[in-house]
């Protein structure tokens, strides 16, 4: 009850402090409403590049100039492949699609009366959206060949030659319609080969507008089974699971919330001291044990309150956790980790302006490499391995595997158990140096 009474106590104090609760209650809902809306909706929406894996076939002029309109477009990245890479690629989804350029490809490419040529195109079969846009800009950069044909009329002359005797010869068009034809073709032959048509001209981008407006169609495309494998530990295969844009933005909020409880707590223990109040409460039958009980059992029902109203917030907000007992367990351990972080960092200096410095500069690092900041998972691979140093990692890890990774109990016990770990050795190491200078003191 003495230790209850205590905690109670510095609740009150902790929550007249206007700045310390301000970082503890709206600083941590500001943060959960701003990256939930910059997560712009449910998080398996792509973003970014598209990164599409090409396989030229042909290997020729124009199909280099194919992949280099294609290149152009900001919304595409072109990474040259094999077949079979390419395809694995997508199955494993880590490219959006991949197009195929068949041998040929320079032949008819970009000629108006000739038929196109068969592109197959492969796209990630849960990117519906993407593939629309990626058949969009392949019919874009198809149109771009029809002004480099254009603007390279020696090299189109040979097609129009071909076209105008296999028009001639053609013996089921009517002689009427063939006269026609072969006098048209021969006009547009004598115009190449004495215009040489100037590269700077407007045919060129009329020309490709008015096929487009006849309804020519500038590319066959045919597309390409692929079926994709997903790799459990892949980004995607994660976000996949997200219902919810605020699915990772709360858990973040949740751990602003209570890296702000730690501080608040750790500064109102280097408060006492400094004051001589903690000195005053040794001297009564309470005893240092459980004077730091008291301000643990404080720290801890402040985390376990921050949790909770983040969670009935994130639920009006339509976050559902898949399982509120695992959330529950994951909320106790967070608070009981960060309990013992605090008793460490009230300890590391003297006046409460050092152990608020510290202690935050200690926070922010946390967050920063935690995932507070950017979620783990979009991290540089090297900075995620140093993550795991971070107690923000595993308690994030803990509160999501709750709300939508879908752990099963023995997945959420190892995240659990670090975090138990953590906040016994920060209490006994903070208990201990506290100790050691009180009696140092008198």
């Amino acid at each position: 009850m003495q230790i209850l009474t205590l905690a109670l106590k510095d609740l009150k104090l902790l929550l007249r402090d206007r700045t310390a609760a301000f970082f503890i209650l709206a600083f941590p809902v500001l943060m959960g409403l701003f990256f939930g809306m910059m997560m712009g909706g449910s998080s398996g929406s792509s973003r970014g590049k598209m990164s599409i894996a090409i396989v030229d076939d042909d290997k020729s002029e124009l199909s280099q100039a194919f992949v280099d309109a294609l290149a152009k477009n900001s919304s595409i990245a072109v990474v040259p492949a094999d077949f079979e890479a390419a395809k694995e690629s997508v199955r494993k989804a880590s490219r959006t699609g991949m197009l195929v350029i068949p041998q040929g490809f320079h032949k008819t490419a970009g000629i108006l009366w000739e038929p196109q040529p068969e592109l197959q195109l492969g796209v990630d079969p849960s990117r519906a959206a993407e593939a629309a846009m990626l058949e969009g800009f392949v019919m874009q950069a198809m149109s771009e060949l029809i002004q480099h044909r254009f603007q390279n009329p020696e090299a189109f002359l040979p097609s129009i030659v071909q076209a105008r005797e296999d028009f001639a010869a053609n013996t089921a068009i009517d002689p009427l319609t063939r006269q026609l034809g072969s006098t048209m073709f021969a006009a547009l032959e004598q115009f190449v080969g004495q215009a040489k048509l100037d590269a700077a001209d407007d045919s060129p981008q009329a020309a490709t507008e008015g096929a487009t407006s006849a309804g020519i169609q500038l590319a066959q495309i045919r597309k390409l089974d692929v079926t994709t494998q997903t790799v459990p530990d892949s980004v995607s295969a994660q976000t996949a699971k997200l219902r919810s844009r605020w699915d990772i933005s709360f858990p973040q909020a949740m751990l602003w919330g209570v890296l702000g409880c730690a501080a608040g707590f750790a500064i109102s223990i280097a408060r006492e001291r400094s004051a001589g109040t903690l000195q005053r409460l040794l001297a009564s039958p309470l005893g240092l044990q459980r004077i730091l009980l008291g301000k643990a059992l404080a720290c801890f029902l402040a985390s376990l309150f921050v949790i909770s109203l983040l969670t009935l917030l994130g639920f009006a907000l339509k976050m559902r956790p898949e399982s509120f007992p695992k959330l529950a367990v994951a909320a106790v351990c967070t608070a009981a980790c960060f309990v013992g972080i605090m008793m460490t960092v009230s300890v590391l200096g003297k006046t409460e302006q050092s152990v608020g410095g510290v202690g935050w500069a200690i926070n922010l690092v946390m967050a920063m490499i935690g995932g507070c900041m950017i979620p783990v998972m979009f991290m540089p691979e090297f900075i995620q391995r140093v993550s795991i140093l971070s107690p923000v990692r595993w308690s994030i890890l803990a509160i999501e595997g709750a709300v939508w990774r879908q752990f099963s109990w023995l997945e959420m016990a190892w995240p659990c158990l670090i975090l138990i770990g953590i906040g016994l050795a920060g209490f006994a190491l903070g208990s201990f140096i506290l100790r050691r200078s009180q009696l140092s003191s008198h």
